[in-house]
């Protein structure tokens, strides 16, 4: 008889929780959402997404530009003078884009944050148009000739990199293009409900 009277015991205390729990559980629901960032977990879902396609991605292209200029340059001998004149007419082509693998995301809340990474010269190209030399004394050697392109190439990829409008308007073009690529993604996801903002490199200081 002891026996029953404790399991009848333990039957009506599981029953007691029970209607407790269903009492207060919208209670407790609301108590929690109040404390806990609405929305957070979902975040961390779309993270996740956003993550696993840029690690596929990895490097996104997001400007072409292009330029035409000329190197200009001279050799003087001790006594002599000039001896060497060459003047070489170019066109300068090249992609920027960021490297998606370098994208920070911030969560707070509902809202997640891309931070982007510096503009990088994907790709580029340096295309000799027109070659006018005056080397009589002092022939221009093939071996130079390379030499001013490379160097003029490598002052083209640094204009477009450095703090000017052409680098202004390619962070803004990168931001709208992966804009555009986060909103494509997050219409096959459902979106749910988390708000994506990105934060140029510029921005981020």
């Amino acid at each position: 008889m002891k026996g029953f009277f404790k399991w009848l015991g333990k039957v009506v205390g599981t029953a007691l929780v029970l209607c407790l729990v269903i009492v207060f559980l919208p209670r407790i629901s609301r108590f929690v959402a109040r404390y806990l960032p609405d929305g957070s977990q979902n975040a961390v879902t779309v993270s996740a997404v956003l993550s696993r396609h840029m690690e596929e991605s990895a490097r996104l292209e997001t400007n072409v530009v292009s330029d035409t200029g000329v190197i200009s340059s001279s050799v003087d001998a001790l006594l002599i003078g000039q001896v060497q004149n060459v003047v070489i007419q170019y066109s300068y082509e090249a992609s920027l884009g960021i490297d998606l693998k370098k994208v920070e995301m911030v969560i707070h809340g509902n809202t997640l944050t891309l931070k982007l990474p510096p503009l990088e010269v994907m790709q580029d190209s340096l295309t000799v148009t027109n070659v006018e030399k005056d080397d009589f004394w002092f022939p221009l050697t093939e071996g130079r000739r390379q030499q001013l392109i490379d160097d003029e190439r490598l002052k083209c990829r640094a204009h477009y990199l450095e703090e000017n409008e052409e680098n202004t308007k390619a962070r803004e073009t990168t931001v709208k293009v992966v804009n555009e690529m986060v909103n494509s993604l997050l219409n096959e996801t459902g979106g749910m409900g988390v708000q994506i903002e990105c934060i140029p490199y510029q921005a981020q200081n």
